[in-house]
């Protein structure tokens, strides 16, 4: 039997985030989840559940035009790097800090040091469709995951 992946809204913060099994912790504000925490789309895959939280966290209006756009997408996260995927993001949840907080002069010291043909704007934008990161200035973006 195949387990699906649910995804559920914070009712502190009101993002969305992918789990399996019951609610615990929103991984992006910490706060505890309630069992009564609303399931709000589900997947069979992990890009399926890749694509429902980015849908879940965009804005009503643009959720259909971002739905065409995400599913023209076959290709995986990072896959045209000469890197491993695992190893890049690895490397991503290992320099950012308490806050969770990435830097775009990480990024790039990060992909070098891969010596990955993918460029940081890549790599943070493809991020950014998965649901992965969220920007939160210029140069700066929230690690979700």
């Amino acid at each position: 039997m195949a387990r699906t992946w649910s995804v559920v809204r914070c009712p502190a913060c009101r993002n969305c985030h992918g789990i399996r099994g019951k609610p615990r912790q929103c991984p992006h504000c910490g706060q505890n989840l309630p069992s009564t925490t609303p399931v709000v789309a589900t997947a069979e895959t992990s890009a399926q559940l890749r694509i429902e939280v980015a849908l879940a966290n965009t804005p009503e209006e643009l959720r259909d035009e971002l739905r065409k756009k995400l599913e023209k997408v076959d290709q995986p996260l990072i896959a045209s790097s000469s890197s491993s995927p695992r190893a890049i993001f690895k490397s991503i949840q290992q320099i950012v800090g308490e806050d969770m907080l990435l830097h775009r002069s990480d990024v790039q010291e990060l992909l070098d040091r891969h010596d990955s043909e993918l460029s940081v704007d890549e790599l943070l934008e493809r991020m950014e469709l998965d649901g992965t990161v969220v920007r939160q200035g210029k140069g700066c973006w929230l690690l979700l995951e």
